[in-house]
């Protein structure tokens, strides 16, 4: 579930963080609008538009509230935000319930953000990112995966790690991942002995074995959950949570060019994240799933259909767009800054995903760094912090 977070903003650190601007009074654009649009209802032979009754200052942004004339719908009033956003060229967010709210923000989407300058929140939350509405967060209890897609080099990897990196600093003794690096383990090897890190797989043969420990994992939390009444482990005594991360899922994507056994194993590798998708929320396990490209083959439809949280940096066409996340957008996002993604849940905003670089990332997270096992001797119970 997507969460939406307000600093809790003086003055000074508005201004600060935001570049805040000199407040613009648009109450008579937004009239302009109305009349332009024919916005309004014929009342005993007048044409009535809505009827401003409030104006409320924020810090980030001015509200208008206007009482709208009976029988107007809210389909009569859908362009008012594109039309408005256009002309002002300014942030701008139209709801209707009962009255029409029309919220103009002070400020742009920052193209920068740092991970050093995130809130801190308590729970199985990640932070998404910034935009002029202030930080927002996604809670991995409330909705156990996501999917991520974008072309390489746009903030998708950097993401994860923001991710990764927020969840050891606030969890450091209930949380551990299996990662699935599909770039030849580039990006995570670094982090392979890092104490919450069970382990890394960098080739499809490798991931397919990291995938058969995950599936007895989750077979034997299954049976102890069973054992125990438990139907949500939000709603179990168990505070351990299992992130499998999936970098790069097009690699898992059976070809015909390859042989019988590469498609057995990696449909079986399919078949797995789709049962963790499926069932493995429930347990415990939370999965991310990351692609470049996302097509039908690239990414499983029960991972996608399980993942309410799409998130997607910019991708090349409309199409990739609507497959991963439901909607066109994503060729649209800029391709001179890095890091601006859409978050899809239940809607749709977009935001700038804070930026870590591996030195930060691997400062931070030096004192969990510990001396493991040579891979050969170590036991599936050893990749994973225990549930039982």
């Amino acid at each position: 579930m997507l969460e939406f977070f307000l600093l809790p903003l003086t003055v000074g650190a508005a201004a600060a963080f935001f570049g805040r601007k000199k407040q613009v009074d648009y109450e008579r654009d937004i009239q302009t609008t109305f009349k332009h649009l024919k916005v309004g209802m014929n009342v005993r032979g007048e044409h009535v538009y809505p009827k401003l009754i409030d104006k409320d200052e924020k810090e980030l942004y001015t509200r208008y509230v206007y009482q709208v004339p009976v029988g107007l719908t809210k389909k009569n009033l859908e362009p008012i935000q594109e039309v408005l956003q256009a002309t002002l060229n300014k942030p701008i967010e139209v709801t209707f319930k009962k009255w029409l709210y029309i919220d103009i923000y002070h400020n742009e989407t920052p193209e920068k953000v740092l991970y050093k300058d995130v809130p801190d929140r308590c729970g199985w939350v990640v932070p998404l990112g910034c935009n002029e509405r202030g930080w927002h967060f996604h809670d991995f209890d409330k909705t156990p995966h996501c999917t991520i897609a974008g072309v390489t080099r746009f903030g998708k990897t950097v993401m994860l790690k923001s991710m990764m990196t927020y969840l050891i600093e606030r969890h450091p003794d209930d949380v551990s991942f299996i990662i699935i690096d599909l770039k030849g383990g580039l990006e995570f090897g670094r982090y392979a002995n890092i104490k919450q890190v069970g382990n890394v797989a960098s080739s499809p043969a490798e991931a397919f074995e990291s995938l058969k420990k995950v599936k007895v994992l989750m077979d034997k939390k299954e049976a102890v959950f069973k054992r125990n009444g438990w139907s949500n482990v939000v709603h179990s005594p168990v505070r351990e949570r299992l992130f499998v991360i999936v970098d790069e899922g097009a690699q898992l994507a059976p070809d015909r060019f390859m042989t019988k056994e590469e498609r057995t194993m990696l449909l079986e590798c399919q078949r797995i994240l789709s049962e963790v998708a499926r069932i493995g929320g429930a347990l415990g396990l939370r999965l991310i799933f990351c692609t470049q490209y996302p097509t039908a083959d690239t990414l499983p439809r029960q991972v996608k259909q399980n993942a309410d949280l799409k998130i997607t940096f910019r991708l090349p066409t409309g199409y990739a767009s609507q497959v991963a996340i439901d909607d066109y957008g994503a060729e649209e996002l800029p391709s001179d800054i890095k890091g601006r993604a859409i978050i899809k849940t239940h809607e749709k905003m977009i935001v700038q995903t804070p930026l870590i670089d591996d030195e930060e990332m691997t400062k931070r997270l030096e004192v969990y760094r510990v001396e493991k096992r040579n891979e050969a001797h170590r036991t599936a119970d050893e990749d994973f912090i225990c549930f039982e």
